[in-house]
This record gives C-alpha cells, structure tokens and sequence, in this order.
C-alpha cells in the first residue's frame, strides 16, 4: 500500500549542541630540527662576524689595546645584543630573520605568543643548551613537540606557520647539513687541531735543538772541508756528549732524529714532543767545496 504522505523531516536542534564542535584533530605542527639549526645559523652568524670584525676595528683605530680580557669583554658586549634581539624578535608573535626565512615562530606552550620576559629567559638559555656539549639543542630531535632544553627553561615551543613542499624541505636538510659540516669543521680546527701555546713551545724547543745541530755541523764542515752525518761525532765537539743527550730526549721524540749528508749538504729531521709529533726540519744553507770530496 502506497503512502504518498510519508517523507523525510530534519530531527530538531538539540539544545547546546553548537557547543560541542568537534576540535581540530591536530595542533600547530611543531618545527623540524633541520629549520630551526637553519633559523640560528641565519640569526647568529652576523653577530659572530660582527664580534671580530669590529674588534678588529677598534683596536686598530686605538679605542683600546688588545688584550683577552678586552677580547671577553667585546665578545659579551656583543653577546648581550644577540639576546636582546632574540628577545625582541620571538616574543609578541614575531620572528628574526631567520626564523621569518623558515615561516616558524616561537609560541608559549599554550599556543599563546611568547612574552618579552619568556623571549629573555629563553635567549640566555641558549648558552645553556650550548654549554651541555650542544646537547641542549639535540634534544629537540626526540622530546615532545621537538622542544629543546632551552624551551623547557622558557616553556616554549617553535611551530611551523606553512607547510613546505617536498622540494623545498629536501633543500632546507641539505643546507642544515652543510651548515653543521662547516661549522663542525671550524670548531675542530679551532680547538682539536689549533696548535696550542704549550705545542707551539714543543716545537720551538725542538726546531732549537736540530739547529744547535746544524750549527755543529757548520763547525765540522770549517774544521774537515765536509759535512757528516755521525751524530756522535757532532756531540763530541761540544766536549759534553751527556749534555747533547739530555737535550735530544728532553726535546725530541724518542728514534725521530735523523740526520742525512752526502759530504756536501746535510739534511737534519725531527719530531717534537708534543701529542701529533710535528716534524722539524733544517737543511745546510752553505755546501761544502766539491774539492774537499775529492779522494
């Protein structure tokens, strides 16, 4: 039986009902390590370039003379304008440069922008997360939300405020990780392999003892028309062999004393004593008459 009257009518509003939206699924997308260590490089390195450059300047236009702890006290003094900037600029929803290059900011754990006081609090931390051997910032590729020691002193976190392309977020790795093999390679070089003071002295004394050497045999080229490369009898012209002894194994590292002669030039060669054994040298300036090899 047909009934033509039956349709289909819309259930009434339940009352409150609007209040029950549904939340997005998901929050802000938190910041990739890659951007963000791109965002600091881009943030940091003029004021690094800064600190030396005009050091250098006003030393030599005669503001004061260079001492390290007038170094220390410019490296502060520009130091302290890098965290106010920070401050500045990631509190009250804006950005530094790099952080604008990377379209991330810095929010309040709530989502909130980040006040000027939070900002201060988190830029002088940034010290701290460097002092922990930079692990500080490594932590924001395994805490929650990619928070970095540094945001749990603040309670802060970096959200990303555009999704970036595929392309795009292959260039910013790639230039994350030149980033780290340059500067990587600029803190071993200025500290692992800088020759120390104390090297620097390893090596002066070794390079002095090779070229008492070589002044012995100066002395026994006046004295036989020849150069030698006995070492015994070169220490016998001091008249005090124990004495050349003591100050071969004082300066120089134990079998690395060579001394190598035709008669007509010598070549004398060490090792210092310092933990990479760097080489010395010195060569004869003046040859011997090729009369005097003569049979």
């Amino acid at each position: 039986m047909e009934n033509n009257d039956f349709e289909f009518k819309p259930l009434p509003e339940i009352p409150g009902q609007e209040d029950y939206a549904l939340p997005d699924a998901e929050g802000p997308v938190p910041a990739g390590f890659n951007e963000r260590f791109v965002a600091y490089v881009v943030d940091s390195l003029p004021f690094v370039l800064a600190t030396y450059s005009t050091l250098k300047l006003a030393v030599g236009a005669g503001l004061f003379p260079y001492t390290t702890a007038n170094e220390w006290l410019w490296k502060f003094l520009w130091m302290g304008l890098y965290v106010v900037y920070e401050a500045v600029f990631s509190s009250g929803g804006r950005a530094t440069l790099g952080k604008y290059m990377m379209n991330i900011r810095v929010k309040a754990r709530d989502g909130s922008d980040l006040s000027f006081p939070r900002a201060f609090v988190r830029a002088v931390a940034y010290f701290l997360s460097s002092a922990t051997f930079n692990l500080g910032y490594l932590a924001a590729l395994v805490t929650e939300n990619k928070r970095a020691l540094h945001d749990f002193v603040a309670g802060s976190r970096v959200i990303s405020v555009r999704e970036r392309s595929d392309w795009a977020g292959g260039l910013v790795l790639a230039a994350s990780w030149g980033m780290m093999v340059i500067l990587g390679g600029t803190w071993l070089n200025n500290t692992v392999l800088k020759v120390t003071p104390y090297e620097k002295k390893q090596i002066i004394e070794a390079h002095r003892t090779i070229s008492k050497l070589a002044r012995l045999e100066e002395i026994y080229l006046r004295r036989e028309g020849h150069y030698t490369n006995d070492l015994r009898t070169l220490a016998n012209l001091t008249g005090n062999v124990n004495a050349v002894r003591a100050e071969l194994f004082k300066t120089l590292e134990p079998d690395t004393l060579m001394i190598s002669s035709n008669g007509r030039k010598f070549q004398i060669t060490a090792k210092a004593k310092n933990w990479r054994k760097t080489e010395v040298q010195v060569l004869s300036k003046v040859d011997a008459p090729s009369s005097s090899l003569m049979p």
